[in-house]
């Protein structure tokens, strides 16, 4: 059954940013089986719908109920995410994605994210915003094309592929919640592509020159409650109008792995005489029936006089995650199960114990096909590093489908 291979680190049998058709693309084209205007990145969708000439649409959605050890029970839809693509001429591409979360934006106050899942309080606000928005244009064919917009910053794997049907659980890794604070979008502009040194190998690359963080003008919005997710700028709070930067290289020695190693710098306060350093360590390995997939990333903060003495000073986390696909095709045709475990660490302040967050997350999936996906999880949270233990561990029952 053809699958793709979902969560973190990711393998080659992911869709990767670049323009040229992987092998399994090649065959569905000689069936008639086209997934899209093209077969890789930000373009490859399961699921696509031709709204004129060269202009597609679809989207996701990733529904869920949560059932704490604490009494505290909720539905919630926690994001909508209908996105249109569009080839605009041979070599020049238009993509984007609008995300509407828990609901959209209503009048109940700014959305407060819980670094421990990635979402916002039920109680509070949802959010609207673009997701991302690039127009791509092709220099060397798949070797060398330009990208600018609002783009996906690609600091680690996760960020790159966070769509909620690809992934096997349904809370996003911790270190993916506060240290990459994902979804990372950034406006920016620069150059991805794809090479092969020697077959098989295979070498993809993106640097882009972006933004950069906001982190307000003592770092007030870098906590370690919340890490770096407060300090993402959007197209109107830049507060030091400094050009961050950042790049990966992903390096397939053959098919099904993958490892990528990726560097994000910038400043962050008003002055702009201090910067974040995060460096990320991705990796995924496919062997039959089982996926290893993880993620590593180390942030460094640099603070001066004028930046407040909370502000943590490093940051780091990272998760390793197994995947075990079977009963492939019992139920119906191309229909799978996953069995899934992952533990997770994160630490928003690595001189003090106190602020280093465990899980441990079991899960079970059903797939009746590729595009839509069951999930059933539990979780086992710790709150630092000497296990402690407080009722909030989790039954998570979701849905997640693209349409």
């Amino acid at each position: 059954m053809k699958k793709y291979i979902l969560g973190l680190g990711l393998l080659c049998l992911i869709p990767s940013i670049s323009w040229g058709q992987g092998e399994e693309e090649k065959l569905a084209d000689k069936r008639g089986e086209t997934a899209g205007p093209v077969h890789q990145g930000l373009y490859t969708k399961p699921v696509w719908r031709k709204m004129g000439k060269g202009t597609y649409v679809g989207g996701y959605g990733d529904f869920e109920y949560r059932n704490r050890q604490n009494g505290k029970h909720k539905f919630d839809v926690i994001r909508v995410v209908p996105f249109i693509y569009s080839e605009i001429a041979q070599g020049l591409r238009f993509a984007t994605e609008i995300e509407f979360e828990h609901g959209g934006v209503n009048d109940e106050g700014e959305v407060e994210v819980d670094i421990a899942t990635g979402k916002g309080s039920a109680e509070l606000s949802g959010e609207s915003k673009i997701e991302f928005a690039v127009l791509d244009y092709e220099i060397l064919g798949e070797k060398l094309a330009f990208r600018g917009g609002m783009v996906l910053v690609p600091l680690g794997k996760f960020n790159l592929i966070h769509d909620s049907p690809i992934n096997d659980l349904n809370d996003r890794p911790l270190v993916d919640g506060a240290i990459i604070p994902t979804t990372f979008s950034e406006s920016g502009a620069g150059f991805f592509g794809t090479v092969y040194p020697l077959d098989p190998l295979k070498l993809e690359y993106q640097f882009y020159a972006t933004q950069g963080f906001n982190g307000g003008a003592d770092g007030a919005k870098i906590t370690k409650a919340n890490g770096l997710r407060g300090a993402r700028s959007s197209t109107s709070s830049d507060n030091n109008e400094n050009i961050g930067t950042v790049g990966r290289v992903g390096i397939s020695p053959f098919l099904g792995s993958e490892i990528g190693v990726s560097a994000y710098n910038s400043v962050y306060d008003n002055a702009g005489q201090n910067n974040v350093t995060i460096v990320a360590l991705d990796w995924g390995f496919q062997w039959k029936s089982l996926e290893f997939l993880g993620e590593y990333a180390n942030t460094k903060i640099n603070k001066n006089s004028l930046i407040l003495a909370a502000v943590p000073s490093k940051m780091e986390g990272y998760f390793g995650q197994i995947n075990y696909h079977f009963l492939q095709d019992v139920l119906r045709k191309d229909s799978t199960f996953t069995g899934v475990i992952r533990w997770d660490d994160a630490n928003t302040d690595s001189s003090d114990s106190t602020n280093d967050k465990q899980r441990l997350t079991l899960g079970l999936n059903f797939r009746p096909l590729e595009q839509t996906v069951f999930k059933l999880d539990y979780q086992v949270n710790y709150e630092d590093m000497a296990r402690t233990r407080v009722d909030n561990d989790a039954i998570i029952a979701g849905f997640a489908t693209y349409f």
